[in-house]
């Protein structure tokens, strides 16, 4: 009976010690917080926030997202990268300034075991990405590229305002030559680099104006610079002859093509960008493969259906 006894005893410590050590365990998972690091290329711009939003509506309770503006300045957001590596987040979520003039924060990660997913704009070096979330940025250039066309009649000169050094608006300008290059008639007479705003675009458009005084349409990288192009054409009385359209979709956006200021912009999603990519976060996390290019729709908007 006594060994019996001694069993007994024996297999009941280990019981409790088992118990223990679940319960433990149990408690390591909940205080095991996910940490995620988000580069934003420029929190002045609502698209930006909206972005922003998204990702914090798909967080989990308890998580943490850690989040550096580079406010469009490619060596703050390398060094910003830097700083959440230090921070220790478990993966790093980048909107890249330069697509390619990232790749310096792309190591860093690399070295740091972080995996990597853009957001709204790809990088060059597509390897050290797991996945990347964005609008389909060639297709929004195709739409208001179509748009401008058909309310020029198919024929008349055209400017650009670009920002090729992110791809996102690389692939923006490009689908919009290819909608207007079906076109003969239509003439892209000049194309301009500039950084995104509405106080840049406005005096490039005022030297645009002065040097093509027979332009009819105008190509904007986004609804910002679109409406920066709108004030000097209004000013200068040609917002009849001038067309122009923009992307994002904008609130901003949808008021100037309420009032006439602009023709048109392809609307993108950026609440659902944000969400999507929180959610491919904790896919990466949780060890499951998520696609290597995630897109999200856009759509044409104008005078049509702005209010929509």
């Amino acid at each position: 009976m006594k060994k019996i006894s001694r069993k007994m005893v024996l297999l009941s410590i280990l019981v409790v010690m088992a118990s223990l050590a679940g319960a433990f365990a149990s408690v390591n998972a909940v205080d095991a917080k996910v940490k995620i690091g988000v580069s934003v290329a420029d929190q002045s711009n609502v698209f930006y926030i909206d972005i922003l939003d998204g990702m914090k509506n798909a967080l989990k309770d308890g998580d943490e997202l850690v989040v550096m503006d580079a406010a469009f300045d490619p060596a703050k957001q390398i060094s910003d990268i830097e700083d959440m590596i230090q921070q220790d987040v478990d993966v790093m979520l980048i909107d890249p300034v330069d697509s390619k003039g990232i790749q310096a924060a792309l190591e860093a990660c690399k070295a740091a075991n972080i995996p990597i997913i853009t957001y709204n704009s790809p990088v060059e070096d597509k390897e050290s990405v797991v996945s990347n979330v964005a609008s389909d940025n060639f297709m929004a250039g195709q739409l208001i590229g179509e748009a401008l066309a058909q309310a020029m009649d198919k024929k008349g000169n055209v400017v650009m305002l670009t920002y090729n050094v992110a791809q996102v608006c690389l692939d923006r300008a490009d689908g919009f030559i290819d909608a207007v290059s079906k076109y003969p008639d239509i003439k892209i007479v000049d194309s301009q680099e500039i950084q995104p705003g509405v106080d840049t675009a406005l005096p490039v458009m005022e030297n645009m104006l002065q040097a093509y005084p027979d332009l009819n349409g105008v190509f904007a990288l986004n609804d910002p610079s679109a409406i920066g192009c709108a004030a000097a054409v209004e000013s200068a009385g040609l917002l009849d002859q001038i067309k122009i359209v923009g992307v994002d979709g904008s609130d901003e956006g949808k008021t100037a093509i309420s009032e006439g200021k602009m023709l048109a912009s392809a609307a993108q999603h950026p609440v659902e960008i944000g969400s999507l990519s929180i959610e491919t976060a904790y896919k990466i996390i949780g060890g499951e493969k998520v696609e290597a290019d995630v897109k999200v729709p856009v759509e044409l908007v104008n005078i049509d259906n702005w209010n929509k």
